[in-house]
């Protein structure tokens, strides 16, 4: 790619990318939980529900943005693809549910949806936090934001994990541990992304913050 000239701007700003994965990462479970006419045990089992076509959708855009971002290594644009593909994964595979017992589709959902939360938590602690680690001021909140995040990931697919393997399927309905699990990563997601799309003027020097209007 031929390098940019003095006075002309990217196509695409990467912050921009950065900051609607973000958002939609947030908008994902309140939405779906908002539309769901019945109580639902995770966010994938909104699927069964009036909110069908919003979580497909919004997954979709994940998938798109996540495609589209390249980072600044050829490791962050691979790591990103395979974010984008599993992101579409869990959008085309039901997960189980409460009247549908487990399948394949069912097991290549969750597998994807491990691998698109480990992408997430890989950018956190990874990429994220390289570019800030050890910085002061503003980097260096950026920073605590990132590694903060990342564990909160990990910890939440834990707690998912541990879950399902100790205790009684309906128990762990009824206290919807799966959903309040995945709602708390996808916001550490959203909070991540939005964070790294430097919008947040207490969070970027404002020569480096991205300027939406």
């Amino acid at each position: 790619m031929p390098a940019l000239k003095p006075h002309q701007k990217p196509v695409f700003d990467y912050r921009a990318l950065r900051l609607m994965v973000g958002l939609v990462a947030l908008a994902l479970p309140v939405v779906v939980k908002a539309i769901a006419s019945t109580p639902i045990s995770s966010i994938s089992a909104s699927y069964y529900t009036e909110a069908r076509d919003v979580f497909v959708g919004l997954l979709f855009v994940i998938g798109a943005l996540m495609w589209a971002y390249n980072g600044h290594t050829q490791m962050e644009k691979w790591v990103s693809k395979i974010a984008s593909i599993s992101a579409i994964i869990v959008a085309i595979f039901p997960t189980a549910c409460d009247i549908c017992p487990s399948d394949l589709k069912s097991a290549i959902h969750y597998v994807a949806a491990v691998v698109l939360f480990s992408t997430i938590a890989y950018f956190c602690l990874g990429p994220f936090k390289k570019n800030t680690k050890g910085q002061k001021g503003k980097k260096g909140r950026r920073a605590l934001v990132y590694t903060a995040c990342g564990w909160i990931i990990i910890g939440c697919m834990l707690v998912v994990g541990l879950s399902k393997l100790t205790l009684p399927v309906e128990l762990v309905n009824a206290l919807a541990i799966t959903f309040i699990a995945e709602f708390i990563a996808l916001w550490a997601f959203g909070a991540a992304w939005i964070v790294a799309g430097k919008v947040i003027p207490q969070l970027v020097d404002k020569d480096d913050q991205l300027i939406l209007f």
